[in-house]
């Protein structure tokens, strides 16, 4: 099968079959637009913030385990990452499948390219755990290729899940860090990477904008000793969480 096709069949998400056999589909469902918000009962705000374009959702069963998978597109990889790193708390294993991904008791997510894939198994059984590598590998492509970008600024390495964010606007922002929503009014930014450092009620962020003027306007709310390293287009800062910012706020999962 020549390279077209492979792409074909998979960003048509229709399932390969490997180990001999596939999933049963009991129930499929596709939101788009506006019927997110019927879906998704209010939280549908969040994952438009990151551009999403398409939910499909199916309930599943695989080798005698019941499975919801869905799927959702959005424009970049990094959007995907950024609505993903949302979701995460806790991987009891992280980044793992040749793609950035987090299992943890009853759900596994993962970034396939564009799309943000989350693998729930209500029963929490061993048999259904072990066979969600199996099922989510019918839809996502194991090379790395596809992954999101991650800037080397922010000088970390995988495993990324559970440490990075990526954040795209007011709502993801505000609900990550009260300090920063606070130094981010009235800037224009394509996207912040957050990196929370919980001991110290701290954080890094390396703030991304298309406008050099926008880095000009940060680097004069931030003091100079808080300033890591900045470029025309970037400020990578450390900040801190009030007390009462952080109790609100602050955790998020990490």
């Amino acid at each position: 099968m020549n390279k077209y096709l492979t792409g074909l069949l998979f960003f048509l998400l229709i399932p390969l079959t490997v180990w001999g056999q596939d999933p049963e589909i009991k129930r499929e469902r596709v939101f788009t637009g506006t019927g997110l918000y019927g879906f998704m009962n209010g939280g549908a705000d969040q994952f438009l913030e990151y551009g999403v374009s398409k939910l499909t959702t199916r309930d599943v069963v695989y080798k005698g385990n019941e499975y919801t998978i869905d799927i959702y597109e959005m424009p970049t990889p990094e959007d995907a990452f950024g609505i993903y790193s949302l979701h995460v708390f806790k991987c009891s294993r992280a980044d793992t499948l040749g793609c950035i991904d987090c299992l943890a008791p009853y759900q596994l997510q993962a970034v396939a390219g564009s799309k943000y894939i989350s693998v729930v198994f209500p029963s929490g059984s061993a048999a259904a755990q072990s066979k969600v590598d199996e099922l989510i590998r019918l839809y996502v492509p194991m090379e790395e290729n596809g992954n999101p970008r991650i800037p080397e600024t922010l000088g970390i390495t995988l495993p990324y899940s559970g440490k990075l964010k990526l954040l795209r606007g007011p709502i993801s922002v505000s609900g990550t860090s009260m300090s920063l929503s606070n130094l981010l009014e009235g800037i224009t930014y394509s996207g912040v990477w957050f990196i929370a450092d919980r001991p110290a009620k701290g954080y890094r962020a390396l703030i991304e904008v298309t406008d050099p003027k926008e880095t000009e306007t940060l680097k004069k709310k931030v003091a100079a000793p808080d300033i890591l390293k900045a470029g025309e287009t970037y400020l990578f800062i450390k900040g801190c969480e009030k007390e009462t910012e952080q109790d609100d706020h602050g955790g998020f999962g990490f």
